[in-house]
């Protein structure tokens, strides 16, 4: 309990009120919803904020913050999913809802963001990060653009990121019922140093890992897609399509192979008797 807090929030509650009960969004700032009325509750991890959908049981959005520093995290993902714990059951989701369904239970916030810290990274696989993606998403172009991110955070430095779902008026299901299924999955960058930012569509089908730029839309798209507002910085046009940004995954990825492997030679240091 000590790495989350949870805040119960109604639709017309104002989400900037939630700052002062989540550090996260106070550096990140809180997508604002506008679209039709939902019944949503805010979870507050140390590492990350998601919005959670209560009819759905997926976030809405899964906001955060990723540093040049931690994106040379050497830790392996354990892999432990499990349910939300600050959600009661019966309106959260569970691991086994996911089971047989034919979709990876989808990181929004992804683990190997939290690399660098045992706790943040337990916490990433917290179903409430979690959302229904196929796995010709979620381990191709997906995870491509994941790793694109953190190389963004390796070289502008500190960016903040919110990831969600998409979904169409008639919403399949898995999990005897309970789990949404999106369309689409979004990824908002924003560089508050550079007063820049740039978002990303994605289909819920096979998308490739390759080239990136025809997944850019603009930030306007986006919002009239999922209902919500950004926090963007004054002067970000959300009407136009950005260019996308350069991008060097494959030198951040040897960067971080380098530390890792260093870190894995150092003599451990042995422990003090007291």
């Amino acid at each position: 309990m000590r790495h989350v807090i949870i805040v119960l929030i109604a639709l017309f509650s104002g989400h900037a009120a939630l700052a002062a009960e989540c550090p996260v969004l106070r550096e990140t700032g809180a997508p604002q919803l506008t679209g039709a009325a939902a019944h949503t509750t805010i979870v507050c991890h140390a590492g990350y904020a998601a919005l959670e959908d209560n009819d759905l049981l997926v976030p809405r959005w899964v906001a955060y913050r990723l540093f040049a520093t931690r994106t040379m995290g050497c830790l392996r993902p354990a892999g432990d999913f499990h349910a939300e714990e600050t959600l009661p059951a019966g309106r959260r989701a569970e691991p086994e809802d996911y089971r047989r369904s034919g979709f990876d239970r989808g990181h929004l916030a992804p683990a190997e963001d939290f690399a660098f810290d045992a706790a943040l990274l337990s916490d990433s696989y917290s179903m409430a990060n979690v959302v229904p993606q196929l796995p010709g998403l979620n381990r191709e172009g997906w995870e491509r653009l994941e790793q694109t991110v953190r190389a963004w955070a390796w070289t502008r430095g500190d960016l903040a990121i919110f990831s969600g779902p998409v979904f169409t008026e008639q919403v399949r299901t898995i999990g005897n019922g309970r789990i949404g299924v999106p369309s689409a999955f979004f990824k908002v960058i924003v560089d508050p140093e550079a007063r820049d930012a740039i978002g990303f569509l994605m289909p819920q089908r096979y998308v490739a890992k390759g080239n990136l730029a025809r997944w850019v839309v603009s930030i306007a798209e986006i919002e009239a897609k999922t209902g919500l507002a950004f926090p963007l910085p004054d002067g970000v046009d959300r009407q136009a399509r950005p260019l996308m940004w350069p991008a060097a995954p494959g030198a951040w990825y040897r960067s971080r192979q380098q530390v890792c492997q260093a870190l894995r030679q150092m003599p451990e240091i042995p422990a003090v008797a007291h």
